[in-house]
């Protein structure tokens, strides 16, 4: 009677375990990666450069801007081949200050000495101002900047301004992409 008590007890846990497995493998499969995802949510903008092709000329810099939603925050999370500004940047997801709002991160390059104004940065028609900026001041790339030199910060703005399948302009200054915010 005992050994047959342990042995229902044993096949209980290797039927558990082996659903555990199942479960995790079939999660792991389909999950896209943290890669695929950016694709879809990330808008590079060129300021003052001039397209020849694929290449850009004479950019005094470029601003990488990527979306941040529940995946992208889930995948950012659990990549750690990401870039540590997006894992820096991209924590904010799920916090207080974006309630009914949108994040998004950002990433600055300077090539030429460029004095940064985050007032000029864009989502559709909302223009960045001192409240929506959520990132600490030592991250912030705002004011004269060197030449090749980098920062990021982050921002959330007002979701009601960005509805799924519309396509948007996400600039700085005269300088934009179009981008197409998500389903």
């Amino acid at each position: 009677m005992k050994r047959t008590i342990c042995t229902l007890i044993a096949l209980a846990a290797a039927l558990l375990a082996a659903s555990c497995a199942f479960a995790a493998r079939e999660r792991v499969e389909t999950a896209r990666p943290a890669s695929e995802l950016i694709d879809e949510r990330q808008t590079d903008i060129w300021v003052e450069g001039e397209r020849l092709g694929e290449m850009i000329l004479g950019a005094r810099g470029a601003i990488q801007i990527i979306y941040v939603d529940e995946a992208m925050s889930k995948a950012i999370a659990s990549d750690v081949s990401l870039p540590q500004w997006v894992f820096e940047m991209g924590r904010y997801y799920g916090t207080d200050p974006i309630r009914k709002k949108k994040l998004f991160i950002a990433h600055v390059d300077v090539y030429k000495p460029w004095d940064f104004d985050y007032t000029k940065v864009f989502v559709g028609e909302h223009r960045l101002r001192k409240e929506d900026i959520l990132s600490p001041s030592m991250t912030n790339p705002f004011g004269p900047q060197p030449s090749k030199s980098e920062g990021y910060f982050a921002f959330a703005i007002p979701a009601s301004g960005l509805k799924a399948g519309k396509e948007i302009k996400i600039g700085y200054g005269d300088y934009s992409e179009i981008w197409k915010i998500l389903k």
